[in-house]
Order: C-alpha cells, then structure tokens, then sequence
C-alpha cells in the first residue's frame, strides 16, 4: 500500500509542475485526479477493519459440521456408534 501513496504523490507532484508550465483543461485534469488518488488512499488506511474470521458451531454432539472451499458430497450412513 505504501508504493501506491509514494507512486500518487509522484503524480501529483508531476501534475502540479505540468499545471505550473502549462496551464489548461488537461493538466488541471490530472491535478484533480491525482489529488483525489492520493486522498483516497490515505482515506482508505484509516478505516481498515478488521474482518472476522468464519466461525461455525455445532449444536449436537451427533451433528457433524462440514466446510470445504469446493464441491462436497455426504452420504448418510448409519453408524453403530451413532444409534
């Protein structure tokens, strides 16, 4: 994230030399559009939160809980130990 806010901070310098040498409607343009790069990233590094884990809880201890990232098939099986 820090190479981001050194590389807006670049383009806003350029930009601001680029609107001291040639005024106009594009180098203004990027003025604006760099400013609000830059802003935005340092906007968006004080409102991290923080993103909770994935929980699960099983309510039996006859239940089994499963979680996988892809395709998942359960059979239903009796088992003696679970009669």
């Amino acid at each position: 994230m820090i190479y981001l806010k050194i590389l807006a901070a670049i383009s806003m310098l350029g930009s601001i030399a680029w609107v001291i040498f040639d005024p106009g409607f594009e180098s203004g343009l990027a003025v604006v559009g760099s400013s609000s790069t830059l802003l935005g990233l340092f906007q968006m590094g004080k409102n991290k939160q923080h993103i909770n884990n994935q929980n699960q809880v099983v309510s039996s201890s006859k239940s089994i809980g499963i979680q996988a990232g892809g395709n998942v098939n359960i059979e239903t099986n009796k088992r003696k130990d679970n009669v």
